[in-house]
């Protein structure tokens, strides 16, 4: 069983290994959004109908990394204040759950609502907020059978713990 001490230390370093990778993301979008916009304001504006395709594709491009921005400028800022959760119908992110499978195996697993939280090595005991298995898991309590619907079919679970961010 994961301890408290534990599952906060895990939640620190992967939530700083996930600002780390985040902001590493940011400053390279940042990069390309120069490199668009200098392009688009170094265009000839007497060009035929290529060249117009050309700066209409370049300024979708500039759109997208524009809003991928916004979304990783957000994303490091919940990571920061402990703000990045799911909804009502999704496991709090940073939620520890140890489940026992119908094959006799434990696993203990984390939620995340970023998937950069996913430190390197660690994709097997993480699971996102909005998954199937988190979502079968909302509301459970330890003793609680869970069944949901997985690549290779439905599976049945028996939650041994669960803890919440909140109950820490």
């Amino acid at each position: 069983m994961v301890t408290q001490g534990q599952a906060d230390q895990y939640h620190s370093q992967a939530g700083a290994a996930a600002v780390e990778r985040l902001e590493q993301e940011l400053a390279a979008l940042h990069s390309r959004r120069r490199e668009l916009a200098e392009g688009l304001d170094n265009r000839d504006s007497a060009g035929d109908r290529a060249d117009a395709a050309a700066a209409l594709e370049q300024s979708e491009d500039l759109s997208w990394v524009d809003e991928r921005i916004a979304q990783v400028t957000e994303q490091i800022g919940q990571l920061r204040d402990g703000t990045a959760a799911g909804g009502d119908d999704e496991l709090a992110d940073g939620t520890v759950v140890t489940l026992r499978f119908a094959d006799g195996t434990t696993r203990t697993m984390r939620a995340v609502a970023i998937t950069e939280e996913i430190m390197d090595g660690e994709e097997s005991s993480a699971m996102t907020v909005g998954s199937p298995l988190a979502r079968a898991l909302v509301g459970s309590s330890a003793g609680d059978t869970i069944t949901y619907q997985s690549p290779s079919g439905e599976v049945r679970a028996e939650v041994i713990a669960i803890e919440t961010p909140a109950a820490r």
